[in-house]
């Protein structure tokens, strides 16, 4: 039996491998296609932008994980039906719980990788990934500014830029209103241009008109340049995610403390559980898998793989149903998160009597 148990997890090596990579490249495409955007249209290097993708993985792979391994294992025993050597491994003696056996328990080291991946790695992934945001943007802000948009989240700031030249990154026709502590009317900046030095940017030509406590204009003037610092602007550089995804288990645990009101609390306790959830979903997937697959038939592959990947669609939506309701206080984020993999171990179940009956 331990020579057919290595020879199934030799075989389930490649598909699942495949799975992986298939569900993470379709989860990648958003990021992938922004990052194109950064590549052609803002003059981010190419060798920035695989380093950004790799931080990504870790945390992309946590999810895509599970499903690579259902959808690798189901090719895995699909071909052993095709075969005959699912019913050639039958005949000589091996149950359907033997055939099972050497999954699960590859299910069971897989979710503690996922552990892993989430307590250790994607941690120390997201740490680097802010920090090259960070970098990108104050050595091209043109990464983070967005034109014909008004940036309002700039302490003491409001910039407003009609655009920025793709080529030389200079913006054009600029807006700035500067807060100001004795009047509750903010001065208005006007520049031609502007180009970026030092985390900050230097406005061309610069016209500027300040008003007092009535709105009345008291003061106009004209610079020939002016520096704006940016620096504070780029302490919240943009991300494909939030800082809780980046979070392991204990980190969760431990920022949750600090926090007294309970609507604070929330965020974390659903993030808590999903990153339970999902790795603990692995096990029962991979089961699934091979339940999905085995049989003594031999047509409908199609229609099983179609299925499959129905149950991996419908997990999917149900868990950020789920996530979605627990965030808004709709339902308890121990049902809202749990419930898809508690419909799943059922139905897991369910197959398998059906299946024991058969093989």
């Amino acid at each position: 039996m331990k020579i057919i148990n290595r020879y199934i997890l030799s075989e389930a090596k490649l598909p699942i491998a495949f799975g992986i990579s298939l569900f993470t490249f379709i989860f990648m495409i958003e990021i992938i296609v922004s990052m194109m955007e950064s590549i052609i249209i803002k003059g981010i290097s190419l060798i920035d932008v695989i380093r950004m993708l790799s931080f990504y993985l870790p945390m992309i792979l946590s999810q895509t994980i599970p499903m690579g391994m259902f959808l690798g294992i189901m090719i895995t025993f699909g071909k052993f039906t095709k075969s005959s050597e699912s019913t050639a491994m039958n005949s000589i003696g091996m149950s359907l719980k033997d055939m099972i056996k050497p999954v699960a328990l590859m299910g069971i080291g897989v979710t503690i990788f996922i552990f892993f991946l989430q307590e250790s790695i994607i941690p120390r992934s997201f740490n680097k990934l802010q920090q090259l945001t960070l970098k990108m943007a104050y050595e091209n802000p043109v990464f983070q500014l967005r034109d014909k948009v008004l940036i309002d989240d700039m302490s003491d700031y409001k910039l407003y830029i009609d655009k920025i030249d793709p080529k030389t990154k200079n913006a054009k026709n600029l807006l700035i209103f500067i807060e100001e502590e004795d009047t509750k009317y903010p001065t208005l900046v006007l520049g031609e241009t502007a180009h970026w030095k030092d985390a900050a940017m230097v406005i061309d030509d610069v016209k500027f008109y300040r008003f007092d406590k009535n709105g009345e204009e008291n003061l106009r003037g004209t610079f020939d340049e002016r520096k704006i610092p940016l620096s504070s602007y780029f302490q919240n550089v943009e991300m494909q995610v939030d800082d809780i995804e980046g979070m392991g288990i204990s980190q969760l645990v431990k920022e949750m403390k600090t926090k007294k009101d309970k609507s604070e609390k929330l965020p974390y306790i659903v993030e808590i559980n999903k990153k339970l959830a999902i790795p603990l979903s692995t096990i029962m997937l991979s089961i699934l898998g091979v339940l999905m697959s085995i049989g003594h038939h031999r047509s409908g592959k199609g229609v099983n793989y179609g299925f499959g990947i129905g149950i991996i669609f419908v997990y999917i939506v149900f868990l950020n149903i789920g996530m979605v309701m627990s965030y808004r206080g709709k339902v308890s984020p121990y049902l809202g998160i749990w419930l898809p993999n508690i419909l799943l171990y059922l139905f897991t179940i369910i197959m398998y009597k059906k299946k024991v009956e058969l093989v």
